[in-house]
């Protein structure tokens, strides 16, 4: 039996441990005992995922609400918390918040931290948003502590009054994750070989979307705009890379016939960097967000990036000066700031390498894996 304090991470998806927590899930696992639960017949577990010193837990979280399955999760945390008795849980996403939160409250487990990454309500109305809303106040509720990804996450959920100033609070500058500096950086190399493999010519013109397909990401949106972009201009293309969880590709395909061609349908991908580093202009017109992440990540690689002005993304984009912000919905303001893009290729340029300093300045991955490492030995050695 170890005597290190042990810690159990829990997320719905291996998507968002891949994207987000497995350089911290592997500098923890030096100093504790780290278990992660997690729904793994979601999504494949990145070959990075350090199966040696982390024990995994399938715990059938599902991201969308069903009565009889969320009361199957939360009995398996339950039981989890209760036979291994951890020191703390800390929970990320929000079904994953609210059942282990709860679970962990009645299972008496001392230290109990959610991390906001985003609120689903934000951008709902009526019955959806006060439900969805009073949701994340339970799981602060719950909680002993909780961290959002962002500065102007934590305003809007103390404005909102969801939490409390005292019991929420940054770690670090921002962001989940950080950025891996030598898995994304700038590669001439990698970007001649796969733009030549793609047949991509020297001065044409790659946007790129990162993330899962939904409507609160909105690709529609982004959509709407690259095809009122591609009637007027000649070199462009679009690269899409992430998971179709709603199932949507198909709809989209049949309401945009036009742009055959023109769009490559990627899909999910370990190694999101080497699309980052052949792109141009990274893209994410998304409706909520807690941070942003992915736009730090292509900002490392040397791509400005165009996204709504929201919660989140305001403190990843510093506008005209790492990327530019459109106002949420305004798809003729998003197909004119991609035209700008397009043509003014210094402006581009600038945009990128501020965006890049900024990165390493600010954002890098140990700078915020440190952050998490003081606060564990904060809280254990206290």
């Amino acid at each position: 039996m170890s005597n290190h304090p042990s810690i159990c991470f829990i997320v719905s998806s291996p998507f968002t441990v891949n994207g987000f927590l497995i350089d911290h899930l592997r500098e923890l696992s030096k100093l504790y005992e780290v278990t992660l639960c997690v729904n793994l017949n979601q999504y494949q577990l990145s070959p990075d995922f350090d199966v040696c010193s982390i024990k995994l837990i399938h715990v059938p979280i599902e991201r969308k609400i069903s009565v009889a399955q969320d009361l199957k999760a939360w009995w398996a945390l339950f039981q989890i918390f209760r036979s291994n008795h951890f020191e703390s849980i800390h929970s990320i996403t929000p079904k994953a918040g609210l059942l282990s939160m709860s679970a962990g409250f009645f299972a008496r487990i001392p230290n109990r931290f959610h991390t906001f990454t985003g609120q689903i309500w934000s951008v709902r109305k009526g019955f959806n948003r006060s439900f969805f809303k009073w949701m994340d106040c339970l799981v602060v509720k719950f909680a002993t502590f909780v961290f959002a990804d962002s500065s102007s996450q934590i305003n809007f959920l103390i404005n909102e009054k969801v939490c409390n100033s005292s019991k929420i609070k940054l770690l670090g500058a921002g962001s989940i994750s950080g950025v891996n500096l030598e898995k994304f950086n700038v590669n001439p190399k990698k970007r001649a070989q796969l733009r030549k493999k793609l047949s991509i010519y020297d001065g044409d013109c790659i946007f790129l979307f990162v993330g899962r397909l939904s409507r609160e990401k909105g690709i529609f949106d982004l959509l709407k705009a690259f095809s009122n972009l591609s009637d007027n201009c000649q070199g462009i293309k679009l690269w899409i890379v992430g998971p179709d969880e709603e199932q949507i590709e198909a709809h989209i395909k049949l309401h945009f016939p036009r742009l055959h061609g023109l769009v490559n349908w990627i899909g999910p991908s370990f190694y999101p960097e080497n699309w980052m580093v052949a792109a141009d202009v990274l893209l994410l017109p998304s409706y909520r967000e807690g941070f942003g992440s992915v736009i730090i990540e292509a900002a490392s690689c040397g791509l400005p990036t165009i996204a709504y002005r929201i919660n989140g993304v305001v403190d990843a984009v510093m506008h005209d000066e790492t990327g530019l912000l459109v106002e949420v919905g305004d798809i003729e303001g998003l197909a004119r700031q991609m035209q700008l893009l397009l043509t003014d290729v210094n402006l581009r340029s600038r945009l990128a390498s501020s965006a890049r300093t900024r990165v390493q300045t600010h954002f890098s991955c140990g700078a915020v894996t440190k952050a998490w490492l003081d606060f564990y030995k904060n809280l254990f050695q206290g």
